[in-house]
């Protein structure tokens, strides 16, 4: 059995993550502004703002997970959000990283998540691999400096990898939960002009990615966790209306609509291009939901 932190532990991501490691038998606890122990998780206090943190969370711990961060598409990005998105993920691990120093302790694996959202705000047909990034924009800077702050983790942690996560496919959140409502009700259709990727994952598939992180000595370095199957916002869509059995009729969402509710934010759904797979599947990583049809089909039971 391992002691594993989660940071984030609370979220969509680390909800999944924490239900799977402890299925395995492992303990896990969470950093949270307001701590409630319970499942068999044990929960202690942190506050970013103020860098406050119960260093006794740290006690024992073995691996460390860091999901941390301001939601990207929670609200319209005023440079006011921009900054605590930024702040957010990068204030959050130095101070996790303060503790880790104080206390001289010695990690055995430390997983970051970052995004597919280093590659930019836009599409095209590239392909793109770990070692690239895309264009100067606003995603791709955050992305950039977020992975940066995790350096200063690699003198104290056995082994560490990156995650850059795609769409997250959970009918808890993301996505696709504010989109079943209105699909449901026989009005989905695709956004923009439909041709942007949508590099995705089932989150049963990402909690494993994460795992295989923490304990798989072949995951280290940083990596994409999408699925191999490329598909466009026009064909996710149509296939949504399809597990649900309803109608694809609607017309497209206007993108000029998106940038005026949106403004600069708009451009994460209206622009995406494909993200390469090839290095999580050539470490062994063995996807359970590998086609949108199946991981649709799972999530709508």
């Amino acid at each position: 059995m391992a002691i594993i932190l989660i940071s984030g532990g609370t979220g969509l991501i680390g909800k999944a993550i924490t239900k799977h490691l402890l299925f395995l038998g492992h303990e896990v606890r969470v950093l949270s502004r307001n701590p409630q122990s319970s499942g068999g998780v044990k929960a202690f206090f942190w506050n970013v703002e103020k860098q406050e943190i119960d260093e006794a969370a740290f006690v024992g711990v073995e691996h460390i997970i860091h999901l941390a961060g301001s939601g990207i598409a929670d609200k319209r990005w005023t440079d006011e959000r921009k900054n605590d998105i930024l702040n957010s993920r990068v204030n959050s691990i130095n101070l996790i990283c303060s503790v880790i120093k104080k206390n001289n302790i010695k990690l055995k694996s430390f997983v970051g998540a970052s995004a597919v959202g280093i590659y930019g705000m836009e599409t095209s047909e590239t392909i793109y691999m770990e070692s690239q990034i895309g264009k100067d924009d606003f995603l791709t800077t955050t992305c950039i400096a977020w992975e940066a702050s995790y350096k200063q983790i690699e003198q104290f942690s056995s082994k560490m990898a990156i995650i850059r996560v795609g769409v997250v496919l959970s009918k808890e959140g993301g996505a696709l939960k504010k989109m079943l409502p209105i699909f449901k009700l026989g009005l989905g259709s695709a956004i923009g002009n439909g041709k942007q990727y949508m590099p995705w994952i089932h989150i049963e598939d990402l909690a494993l990615v994460f795992c295989e992180g923490l304990f798989n000595s072949k995951i280290s370095g940083t990596y994409n966790a999408v699925t191999p199957q490329h598909i466009t916002n026009l064909y996710f869509s149509k296939q949504l209306a399809l597990s649900l059995n309803k109608p694809f009729i609607m017309p497209h969402v206007p993108s000029f609509l998106l940038k005026l509710m949106y403004g600069e934010m708009a451009k994460v759904v209206l622009q995406g291009s494909r993200v390469s797979d090839k290095k999580l599947t050539d470490s062994g990583f063995v996807f359970k939901f590998p086609d949108l049809e199946a991981a649709l089909k799972n999530l709508m039971n």
